[in-house]
């Protein structure tokens, strides 16, 4: 009886944390939301926005909108080019920013991002070790991130030849998703199969 109950209470944590987890992350992520939105706001029409209305889906929408607007803007030859100089100059010094910036590409799957692929370093007994391919080095070496679980991007940096890595052919988000759970639902990924070694 006394092992019903330590299994039943048990199950029930392990589906009411991250529920609690998910929650916490939805309303910070709201407020935050919120916080980026006003500036944006404050550039319309005091009456562009009423008093009844729903702060976060204002937030949401105007967020949503500027996205859209500057992502536009990037696509375009000629402002894309000032856009990258002015970054190259300004943002790209902030610590972590092109960590991040790269990170969040990669998790969007967008095609021109190169950094963050997931992928396997071949060892020399046969094993696999997952990795995040991070830039090219040379014609045949490869910046690689080696992630620790359960916290896939933290780890260590090692620069190795391109014919001992291959990509695996999901996303960022299902790849580290596996990592975050000590590697459950990792063998499903690579069943995927590989494309083989890096071009």
């Amino acid at each position: 009886m006394f092992s019903f109950i330590k299994n039943t209470l048990f199950r029930g944590m392990v589906i009411l944390i991250p529920a609690v987890l998910i929650f916490v992350t939805i309303r910070e992520l709201v407020e935050l939301m919120i916080q980026f939105a006003t500036p944006i706001a404050d550039l319309f029409p005091p009456d562009f926005i009423l008093e009844g209305d729903p702060l976060w889906l204002i937030a949401l929408l105007l967020i949503l909108a500027t996205a859209f607007l500057l992502g536009l803007i990037w696509s375009m030859g000629p402002s894309r080019r000032a856009a990258e100089w002015v970054e190259s100059r300004t943002l790209d010094y902030l610590p972590m920013y092109r960590m991040m910036k790269s990170l969040v590409a990669a998790f969007l799957d967008l095609d021109d991002e190169d950094s963050f692929k997931p992928a396997c370093l071949r060892g020399d007994d046969g094993s696999l070790e997952p990795v995040y391919v991070i830039e090219e080095h040379g014609d045949d070496m490869l910046v690689i991130m080696q992630p620790w679980t359960p916290t896939p991007f933290a780890g260590s940096v090692k620069v190795v030849p391109r014919d001992k890595v291959d990509l695996v052919p999901v996303t960022l988000d299902e790849f580290s998703l596996a990592l975050t759970h000590f590697g459950i639902g990792l063998s499903d990924n690579l069943k995927k199969g590989s494309q083989g070694a890096v071009d």
